[in-house]
């Protein structure tokens, strides 16, 4: 057996177990060695039609018809006439992502599945869109088929990690339980500390109003004065304290009605509880950190879908208020540029906005919010518009949003 020939099986093998990069290397080094060897060379072509590339393959099984007169190659050919039409309809689908427009993607991603062409494209950006419908078992799906293909894919493992790290696959609950548990005892404490200290300062307050009886008139009524705030002071977190709807916020939480948690902890978060008040209060934003926020981002989420912006504006906001450090935050901003975008509120959608621009570096949505960011900024304030035009143009220079719009502000055709 000659060296290309074994650099194809190799080749072969690799692909067989999904490393795809290391095949296409082999596969390339066997036809550098042997031109005629026509199965490494269809191979090749496979390849790049499985990633993508159909200029690349047709190219490929074009030289293998021509040198080697290959009869699997000329079929390969045949089917690829239909093809030029999947690429069309796989980039217009991404650009809906962009824009948000999940359910007509999903439409389009469906069509260019029924071929292998794009296989690897086509599956994460399904992947990308149940994630964000919240439909992770069928996102799982489409993930694996993209690592069954290919191992070692950034964009199918950070989709992975994105599910683990939502709880939404068995192994990340184990891990999370912990740092849940730590939170909860965290926020415990910390109430605990805060209570001991204010008794403490209750105590200091008590001390130093017994002044000597020889005290001056003005320094005993300040003292007076004092002490009554003290008093009124101490009635009001009595008052406070017999109003928290403890035993509500209780059932709230076996019931998982995040909306009726995150009202009552909207009012109360920042008053000071007694010990039993601070410790439901942490076990209610730890159910929000880990697993209401996500319920929060998917409904606004759908909200947005059915062009309902007010109310997935209202949801988008409690996400975001809770969403820091979770997967879907640049998604939730984004969003809500776009939700305030689209009920007219300009200022608040070019602060969202502004928030995704300088918050992720090299964002999923980061040419459309430049985008947008020019056009919001054209009539209000021009040096800026024509910031954002350049900053899109420098950095995406083949973005489909560097357009005739984006050109005309920038040479102050506007």
């Amino acid at each position: 057996m000659d060296k290309s020939q074994k650099l194809y099986n190799k080749a072969l093998e690799k692909y067989n177990k999904g490393y795809i990069e290391e095949a296409l290397e082999l596969s390339e080094k066997s036809i550098s060695l042997n031109i005629n060897n026509s199965a490494a060379i269809n191979l090749k072509g496979l390849l790049y039609y499985i990633l993508g590339d159909l200029e690349g393959s047709k190219n490929l099984w074009k030289m293998n018809v021509h040198i080697n007169k290959d009869n699997v190659s000329k079929k390969y050919l045949q089917d690829t006439e239909k093809d030029e039409r999947l690429l069309s309809i796989y980039n217009t689908a991404v650009i809906l992502i962009k824009e948000i427009k999940i359910n007509e993607a999903l439409i389009m991603l469906k069509e260019c599945s029924g071929s292998h062409f794009n296989y690897i494209n086509v599956n994460n950006y399904l992947s990308i869109c149940y994630i964000k419908k919240g439909d992770y078992i069928r996102a799982l799906e489409h993930i694996n088929n993209v690592l069954e293909v290919d191992r070692k894919n950034k964009v199918a493992l950070q989709s992975k990690k994105e599910l683990i790290n939502m709880g939404a696959l068995s192994k990340s609950k184990i891990k999370l339980m912990p740092i849940v548990l730590s939170i909860s005892i965290l926020i415990s404490i910390m109430g605990i500390t805060l209570i001991m200290k204010n008794i403490k300062r209750e105590k200091m307050d008590n001390n130093t109003s017994s002044k000597p009886v020889n005290m001056k008139e003005n320094e005993i009524k300040e003292n007076k004065i004092e002490k009554d705030k003290v008093e009124v002071n101490k009635a009001e977190v009595k008052k406070n304290l017999e109003k928290f709807p403890q035993e509500e916020l209780n059932n709230y939480i076996k019931t998982k009605d995040y909306i009726k948690i995150y009202e009552i902890l909207k009012k109360w978060d920042k008053i000071e509880l007694d010990i039993d008040g601070e410790s439901i209060k942490a076990k209610a934003k730890e159910m929000l950190f880990s697993e209401g926020r996500e319920t929060f981002y998917r409904i606004g989420s759908n909200y947005y879908w059915k062009m309902d912006y007010n109310e997935a504006k209202s949801y988008l906001l409690m996400a975001y208020e809770y969403g820091k450090d979770s997967w879907y935050y640049s998604y939730c901003i984004y969003t809500l540029g776009a939700c305030y975008e689209q009920i007219g509120n300009i200022e608040e959608a070019i602060k969202y906005y502004k928030y995704y621009d300088e918050g992720f570096e090299k964002g999923e949505y980061k040419e459309i919010v430049l985008y947008n960011l020019s056009l919001l900024y054209k009539n209000i304030d021009k040096e800026k518009s024509k910031y954002y035009g350049n900053k899109l143009v420098k950095d995406y220079p083949n973005s489909i949003y560097n357009n005739t719009h984006v050109q005309n502000i920038i040479n102050n055709y506007y």
